[in-house]
């Protein structure tokens, strides 16, 4: 659940974008704000609902839980994918409220950026927590009409939203395909 919870917990702040500049111009632009706003909600040592919910307005959370159903998102009716984004929006924001304020007084330094294909590349990061220890973390960053958006976060070489969607197939499969079952989960 700690591998779980962290990938939650990057995801939903990695794709946090600063309410003054939604359309981000640089990948490096999107890792900036990414560490500007969570480092702001995080100066109390906590994520309040709000903070959470601020960072989540600014998440694709449709289009991460989609990728995370895998295959099953075709097979899902319109309700059944509308409750599980619902719970999917709650999830990330306990997630949220629980873990990232372990890394309140951190810090993320941008190391390089490789491209991967024009208009998706990845970030890689150095992210210090507030005790001094430094973590590799890498974040895809695709380009969707001009706007940069995280859509992946790697960390102790997992690429998270990878590894959500396998821990969520495993749910999946064990209850026969059953969307909602996987929403009651979360």
């Amino acid at each position: 659940m700690i591998r779980t919870s962290f990938i939650a917990c990057a995801l939903a702040a990695g794709l946090s974008f600063s309410a003054e500049a939604r359309i981000q111009s640089t990948p490096e632009a999107v890792i900036d704000s990414v560490s500007s706003s969570a480092m702001s909600h995080l100066a109390d040592n906590t994520l309040s609902e709000n903070e959470a919910s601020d960072l989540l307005s600014k998440v694709n959370v449709e289009a991460v839980s989609r990728f995370a159903l895998g295959r099953y998102v075709r097979t899902a009716s319109d309700a059944e994918l509308e409750s599980y984004n619902t719970a999917f929006r709650t999830y990330l924001a306990d997630q949220l409220q629980t873990h990232l304020g372990n890394f309140a007084g951190g810090s993320f330094e941008i190391l390089d950026t490789v491209e991967r294909e024009p208009g998706d590349v990845v970030v890689e990061t150095s992210v210090t927590n507030a005790d001094g220890e430094q973590l590799p973390v890498s974040w895809r960053v695709k380009s969707f009409d001009g706007d940069w958006q995280i859509i992946d976060v790697e960390f102790e070489g997992l690429w998270l939203v990878i590894e959500q969607r396998a821990q969520f197939q495993a749910t999946l499969d064990a209850n026969g395909g059953d969307v909602g079952a996987l929403a009651d989960s979360l």
